[in-house]
C-alpha cells in the first residue's frame, strides 16, 4: 500500500497535476457523444477513483463493490445547466421555444456567475460525501447511507417547493418576470411558482413556454446546491463521519469554484448584447469545450490536493451489508463491479457514438462486448471477483491506463464521421485532452515501473 506521508513535495505536485489533467480529460468527454447525461459522469467518477486509487493506496472501504457505488452516485446529482451557461455575459437568452430566438434579459453577470455557483456546488453532492467515506475511519451501516441520500432527497424537495424560488428571485427576478411573461403569452394564468408546482420541475413541458426552461433549470440549479449541503449536514451531525463530510464540502466547493471561474470562456468568447467582454471569432478556441475541460482541470487539481492533505485515518472496512454470505456478495460485487461499471463504461460509449441506422454500430458494438468480456474474464482469473488475489491497487493501475487509452483512440477515431474529434484536432480543448490522457498515460507507466516502491 503506498502511504500518503512517504511522498514528497514534488511528487504530490506531480499527483495533484495528473489529477487536473485526468478531470479535465474526463470532464471535456463527458460532453461528447457516447459520455453524454448522467452515464458521462459516473465514467468520471469512476475512472477518477482509479486514479485515486493508485497514488492513495488501498482502503478496504473503496474495494471494487464500494468503489463502484461511489461513482454510480455520480448520476442521482447532475443538474441542468444549459440556459445558465452563458448568463455570465450579463443576458438570458432564449431560444429553445420556437420565434423567440430574438427574446432575452439584460441581468447583471454577478447573478449569472451565482447561479453557475449553484450548479457546480450541487452537481457532485452525494459523490463526494462518499469519496470521503472511503478514507474515514467511521464505519457506516445501512441506516447510515439511508441517512445521507433521505437527507439529500428530502432537501431538494423542500427547496423546490419553497426556499429556492425566494433566492431566484432575489438573485435573478429578471428570470422570475420572463417566464411570467411567457406564460402571458401561451395564455396560461398562474404566477411562476404556482405554475412550477403544477409541473413541478417537469423541464420537458417548461420548454414550451418563453423563459420556461430558464426558470426551472435554475430552480434546480439552486436546489442542487441546497440538497448537497443537506447530505453533507446529515454525515458531518447525524452519521457524525467528519471527514466524509469534510472532503464532501470540499469537492462541491472545488466544483462550484471551477465551473464557475470556467464560464469565463463564455464571457472572454461570447462578449453580451451590451459588449460586456471580448468577442472572439475564432477556430481555436470552442467556449463550450473549453469551458467543459477546465471545469474539470480545476477540480482535479484541488480535489486531488485535498485526498492528499487528509490525515491517514484508521483503514477499516465497512460494516454495511457485511451480514450478507459471501458467495451472494461475491455476485453482486460481479454485478455492480465488472458488469455494470466496468462493461458498461467500455461498452455504452461505442454502442452510441455510432448512428443506430450504420451498419458498423453493430459490428463495433459486438467488438466492444467481445474484447470487454475477455478483459473481465481475465482480470477476474488474475485478480478474483473483488481483486483480493491481487489488491485493488493493481487492479486500479490495470484499468486505469486501459480506459484512458480507450476514452482517447474512442474520441478521435471510433464513431460515426461527424462525431469523429479527430476533425478538430487543431482546437484547444482538443489539444488539451491529447497532452491530458498521454500524460496520465505515462503516469501509469511509471507508477508500473515502481510499483514495489513504497515512495512511488
Amino acid at each position: 500500500m503506498v502511504k500518503t506521508a512517504q511522498k514528497n513535495l514534488w511528487q504530490k505536485i506531480l499527483i495533484i497535476l495528473v489529477g487536473g489533467l485526468l478531470l479535465g480529460f474526463l470532464w471535456r468527454l463527458r460532453g461528447s457523444r457516447g459520455w453524454g447525461s448522467e452515464a458521462g459522469v459516473f465514467n468520471v467518477g469512476f475512472v477518477y477513483l482509479l486514479f485515486i486509487t493508485t497514488v492513495m493506496g488501498e482502503r478496504k472501504k473503496l474495494d471494487l463493490g464500494w468503489l463502484s457505488l461511489t461513482a454510480m452516485s455520480f448520476i442521482l446529482t447532475v443538474p441542468s445547466w444549459g440556459t445558465i451557461l452563458t448568463q455570465i455575459t450579463g443576458v438570458i437568452r432564449e431560444s429553445e421555444v420556437e420565434g423567440a430566438d430574438h427574446i432575452f434579459r439584460y441581468i447583471s453577470p454577478v447573478s449569472g456567475a451565482f447561479m453557475m455557483c449553484c450548479v457546480g456546488f450541487g452537481v457532485a453532492g452525494l459523490f463526494g460525501v462518499l469519496l470521503g467515506r472511503g478514507f474515514s475511519s467511521h464505519q457506516w451501516k445501512i441506516k447510515d447511507f439511508i441517512v445521507v441520500i433521505g437527507a439529500f432527497l428530502i432537501f431538494d424537495i423542500v427547496s423546490k417547493a419553497s426556499i429556492s424560488h425566494w433566492i431566484v428571485q432575489l438573485i435573478q427576478p429578471e428570470a422570475v418576470d420572463l417566464f411570467e411573461e411567457g406564460l402571458k403569452t401561451a395564455g396560461t394564468e398562474g404566477s411562476a411558482y404556482k405554475v412550477f408546482m403544477q409541473h413541478f420541475a417537469d423541464i420537458s413541458w417548461s420548454k414550451k413556454i418563453i423563459g420556461g426552461r430558464n426558470y426551472f433549470s435554475e430552480i434546480q440549479a439552486v436546489s442542487s446546491a441546497i440538497r448537497a449541503l443537506g447530505a453533507i449536514l446529515a454525515a458531518r451531525f447525524i452519521v457524525k463521519d467528519k471527514v466524509a463530510s469534510k472532503v464532501g464540502a470540499l469537492v462541491c466547493g472545488a466544483f462550484g469554484f471551477s465551473i464557475t471561474v470556467s464560464d469565463l470562456f463564455f464571457w472572454f468568447t461570447k462578449g453580451g448584447y451590451r459588449q460586456l467582454g471580448i468577442q472572439y471569432e475564432g477556430d481555436f478556441i470552442y467556449a463550450w469545450s473549453c469551458w467543459e475541460y477546465f471545469t474539470g482541470f480545476i477540480a482535479g487539481v484541488i480535489i486531488s490536493a485535498v485526498l492528499l492533505s487528509l490525515k491517514q485515518n484508521e483503514d477499516v472496512a465497512e460494516i454495511a451489508f457485511s451480514k450478507i454470505p459471501e458467495k451472494p456478495k461475491k455476485v453482486l460485487i460481479f454485478i455492480a463491479g465488472f458488469i455494470g461499471t466496468i462493461g458498461v463504461n467500455l461498452v455504452r460509449p461505442i454502442a452510441r457514438r455510432f448512428d443506430s441506422s450504420d451498419t458498423v454500430q453493430i459490428i463495433a458494438t459486438s467488438a466492444a462486448v467481445i474484447l470487454t468480456a475477455i478483459l473481465i474474464v481475465l482480470l477476474v482469473k488474475k485478480g478474483g471477483i473483488n481483486a483480493e488475489k491481487m489488491g485493488m491497487e493493481w487492479l486500479a493501475r490495470i484499468l486505469l491506463p486501459i480506459f484512458t487509452m480507450f476514452m482517447l483512440l474512442s474520441y478521435f477515431f471510433v464513431a460515426s464521421a461527424e462525431h469523429r474529434a479527430i476533425v478538430e484536432i487543431n482546437t484547444l480543448h482538443n489539444i488539451l485532452v491529447v497532452v491530458s490522457a498521454l500524460s496520465v498515460l505515462v503516469y501509469s507507466f511509471m507508477l508500473f515501473k515502481k510499483r514495489n516502491d513504497n515512495n512511488v
